[in-house]
């Protein structure tokens, strides 16, 4: 349920307060509503308009924010500076509106950034400082894309024209004191008007509530009265105690209370007497001043159980794809996968596949599920079963059809051969295979925790039908192919194509592969021209071939194919051809025809154009490689070229991306960038990749003005370009050739060096930045690591001070203790929780912390000083920390004082007790002295604590 959604129902929840509030007319005094309150407390889109002049008169806070315009603007403007329809049109609907002739109306409203909304306009005519004007509620409707959100756009509307009919309900319930002659047809409007209400909410078979600060219900509509199979009467005032079991009662109180407590909407979904129920609920603001729950409960059972099914059919075909692409030694094997996973898939605990013979009506065993023996008694089970000695779970047989057996236990004349020592069966399923109207299979399952269904029958009926299908495709193939190799084997040995053409060209034999490759069967191709079979052309048009069959036949000595030549099957299909024809003579040496062997090397042209390509292009990226950008800068150095530009670019950051995040990440940003110069490049430009993190573009036709616009183009992509927590960015240089005289080289080393320029003047902002942004980025990611390295580097500054350490070492110290986890970037989100718990795996993760942030302090000039003391920021006091194992005063002092504070910090802001934290955090550090920690370091700083309190 959206959050305008919620906006609406608060409002109409807030308005049946008020209705339920009041009391009969006559209680009323003579006053106008206070429309400024009614609609400054509503999230919704209100306005006063005047029909006569369009002027708005009033625009709540929620109108501002949604047009762009303050609420002083948007008071002094007309509607029809905002409706899209012309000065007659708007003044034509509005006449409507106030005539109440129609009181919804769809619209076009430009916003102050002149953004065009569709909105839905609910429009009633009220009293307003003495004149008749229109109370409009706007609802933007632009963003609607998906069903659900068309079902609330439906809600939306009724709850809508529910709450301009409890407005006019209001309003006429005020202005009754006025004209007391029309009170009795005021009192029947205002009846009518209370039954459209309840039409209104009492049609939606959601249940929608509202209970008082004491969570009694004060409203219920009638989907709510169902659920409770009570009146109205007899729910409003009570609380759900009274209403139901103590169990369910108390699963809502806790949930309205949570409501209460936290003054926000609160989404859940609740399980109860086998149903599941969506429930959102939200505060409202009741008369007295004090807070209410309102709430929207759908019963989403059965979408609970279609996504059941649909997991379910997800897992099946999963399973079928498993059982067509994994390798299995056997049949036997591959049923037994099967098995398993049928048993996993329908939540069983017990099954088995026998084949069954329809001619010997035996069953043979292929596989039982493990566990089966184990809790199986009976003294030497069988593997063979006749039909007629089976029971029960031969029925499958019999029926020709699954058979389902929920109730096992009870008595059943069809339990024959059930031996005693037999697993327990407390539901059991069988479903036959049945291929060519004879069943081949037969797979069992038994013990579910819940009953088998028509889904169990049809997901495993499909599972093993596809299955067998697989196994007899497989079975199929390997005959075949066994078929195909002893044919080849025994008659042709040659694993080439091989036609024999006779002296007058007619052809005499094709071998397979030959028929194969021309589409042409040997009987058909017998006698027949050799040309009308092996159809040659050039792999180019407008480009020919010798034919190496004529060549011998004109010349008698051996021919070759070139290599473009292309064989045209019987069917369209062109292949690649290499082969060589040779002549037959006979024993007079006189040439009897020809023998020519060919073979396809389709494969192989498709490897050597691959070869061709990546020899031209960068195979990370996609683009040209420099030796195509080098060929290309020579081919289009011409003078209807001029003038050419070139762009040069080194990649910010990347060595920092590879060392933090590995390099794969580092592939991951320089795809980004190649992506972001590919779209600001035009047809005809040549983009490579230079180097690797340069990058180059060649221009033709452009000036060094035009290159500019390019560059700006990528830059502007680039920066919305970001891997984990690296912001993308490029150095960029332009090269230009004006005149033919000049030289290309020049231009390229121009762009280089404006490139490297740029990198030298860009180089440490970038990287500030890129530390700047890795340090947000945790920060944002765990607000408690914020927390900590701002109090961190807090108390290392006051520690320096109190140490009496110079100005200079005060800062270094300051800045390290704010920067000494920055390595924590790396690692996953859970492990930044202080309250998760660690496997020793994870310990190991977290470990690698200083090291990272040892890498990434090192790329910057400001930040060198810190990397050593963050890296060993963890080395304890006797040698046995991380990752050096440095001891004494081997550690930096800087890293010994930032063990000390950082430690004293963790325990000391701690969730809990402050002062007792804090207790525990100054004997933690007195344990640790001289084993963890630099004793002088611990009793200064326990001094500063000291003075400071």
């Amino acid at each position: 349920m959206n959050s305008s959604l919620i906006k609406k129902l608060l409002a109409v929840l807030f308005l049946l307060v008020c209705i339920l509030s009041i009391g009969p007319a006559h209680a009323y005094t003579v006053s106008e509503p206070d429309f400024s309150s009614m609609m400054e407390e509503n999230g919704a889109v209100m306005l006063l308009i005047d029909p006569e002049t369009s002027e708005i008169l009033y625009a709540n806070e929620a109108a501002a924010k949604f047009y762009g315009y303050s609420k002083i603007e948007l008071e002094t403007m007309k509607i029809t500076q905002i409706n899209m329809l012309s000065s007659e049109e708007v003044k034509h609907e509005m006449q409507d509106a106030a005539l109440e002739n129609r009181n919804y109306f769809v619209f076009k409203h430009r916003l102050a950034d002149n953004d065009i909304r569709t909105v839905e306009v609910y429009s009633y005519p009220v009293q307003y400082e003495g004149k008749q004007v229109l109370f409009s509620i706007i609802h933007d409707e632009t963003g609607r894309v998906i069903l659900q959100e068309k079902q609330d756009k439906l809600i939306a509307g009724v709850i809508l024209s529910g709450i301009a009919v409890i407005v006019i309900l209001l309003i006429l319930l005020l202005l009754l004191q006025q004209n007391r002659k029309k009170i009795g047809k005021a009192k029947q409007r205002i009846e009518n008007y209370s039954k459209l209400i309840d039409t209104f909410i009492n049609a939606y078979d959601s249940m929608i509530y509202l209970k008082d600060e004491n969570l009694n219900y004060v409203f219920a509509n009638e989907s709510l009265k169902k659920f409770f199979k009570k009146s109205s009467d007899e729910i409003v005032g009570k609380d759900d105690y009274a209403l139901s079991d103590t169990a369910f009662a108390e699963i809502r109180r806790q949930a309205d209370q949570a409501v209460l407590s936290k003054k926000r909407i609160l989404s859940d979904e609740v399980e109860w007497n086998g149903h599941v129920y969506s429930t959102t609920k939200f505060p409202v603001r009741m008369l007295n001043g004090d807070f209410g729950v309102g709430a929207y409960i759908m019963d989403i059972t059965s979408q609970r159980e279609q996504k059941k099914l649909q997991d379910k059919i997800s897992e099946r075909n999963k399973i079928l794809i498993d059982v067509i692409s994994l390798s299995f030694h056997n049949k036997q094997e591959q049923l037994d996968y099967v098995l398993h996973r049928a048993l996993d898939m329908t939540d069983s605990k017990y099954g088995y596949i026998y084949y069954y013979n329809e001619e010997t009506e035996v069953f043979t065993a292929n596989s039982w599920t493990r566990g089966v023996m184990e809790d199986c008694n009976i003294t030497n089970p069988q593997t063979r079963y006749e039909l007629n000695k089976t029971g029960i779970w031969g029925e499958v047989v019999r029926q020709r059809k699954p058979i389902i057996v929920n109730r096992f236990q009870e008595p059943n004349p069809l339990k024959k051969g059930y031996p005693e020592g037999h697993v327990e069966l407390g539901r059991f399923m069988s479903v036959p295979v049945i291929i060519d109207e004879k069943i081949v299979v037969v797979i069992g399952l038994g013990n579910k925790q819940t009953d088998y269904d028509d889904n169990d029958v049809d997901n495993v009926t499909i599972l093993m039908g596809g299955t067998w299908q697989a196994i007899q495709r497989k079975e199929t193939q390997e005959l075949l192919s066994f078929e195909r190799n002893k044919y080849l084997q025994t008659l042709i040995s040659i694993g080439d194509g091989v036609m024999v053409v006779d002296r007058n060209a007619r052809i005499e034999m094709l071998n397979g592969v030959a028929q194969r490759l021309t589409g042409w069967t040997n009987e058909d191709a017998q006698g027949r021209d050799y040309k009308e079979v092996f159809v040659l052309s050039h792999e180019y048009p407008n480009h020919s071939v010798a034919d190496p069959i004529e060549g011998v036949l004109k010349t008698n000595t051996v021919q070759e194919l070139g290599n473009h030549a292309i064989l045209t099957a019987r069917d369209g299909t062109r292949y690649h051809l290499e082969d060589s024809a040779a002549p037959i003579f006979n024993e007079r040496g006189v040439n009897e025809g020809v023998v020519l062997v060919f073979r396809d090397v389709t494969e192989k042209k498709e490897q050597r154009n691959k070869i061709e390509y990546l020899s031209f292009h960068d195979t990370l990226t996609g683009l040209y490689n420099r030796r195509y950008f080098e060929e290309e800068l020579l081919q289009m150095d011409t003078e209807q070229n001029l003038p050419i530009s070139i762009v040069m670019g080194d990649v910010n950051g990347l060595k920092l991306t590879n060392d933090v995040f590995g390099h794969t990440a580092g592939d991951v940003l320089l795809m980004s960038i190649a992506d972001a110069l590919r779209v600001s490049g035009r047809p005809g430009d040549i983009i490579a990749r230079w180097g690797g993190d340069e990058f180059v573009m060649l221009l033709p036709k452009t000036s060094s003005e035009e290159a500019k616009e390019i560059v700006s183009k990528i830059k502007d992509k680039v920066v919305h370009q970001h891997v984990k927590a690296i912001k993308g960015s490029i150095s960029l240089g332009i090269g230009s050739k004006t005149k033919i005289s000049d030289s290309i080289s020049d231009a390229l080393d121009e762009a280089e060096d404006n490139m490297y320029s740029e990198k030298t003047i860009e180089s440490e902002t970038v990287r500030d930045d890129e530390i700047k942004i890795i340090m947000d980025t945790l920060h944002t990611i765990s607000p408690r690591e914020k927390e900590h390295s701002e109090e961190v580097s807090r108390l290392c500054e006051a520690f320096g001070k109190a140490a009496g350490l110079s100005e200079v070492k005060v800062k270094k110290l300051k800045g390290a203790g704010y920067l000494h986890d920055i390595g924590k970037i790396v690692l996953r989100p859970e492990l930044l929780n202080e309250n998760y718990p660690l496997t020793e795996e994870d310990l190991n993760e977290v470990r690698k912390h200083a090291a990272v942030g040892y890498r990434i302090l090192n790329s910057s000039e400001k930040t060198l000083d810190f990397a050593e003391a963050v890296l060993a920021h963890h080395e304890f006091w006797d040698g046995t920390g991380y990752p050096k194992g440095l001891k004494e005063e081997e550690i930096p002092l800087i890293a010994r004082i930032i063990m000390v504070i950082g430690t004293y910090e963790r325990i000391a802001n701690k969730k809990g007790d402050k002062a007792l934290n804090k207790r525990e955090a100054v004997e933690a550090l007195r344990k640790g002295s001289g084993t963890q920690f630099d004793p002088n370091v611990v009793e200064t700083f326990l001094q500063m604590l000291e003075s400071e309190i």
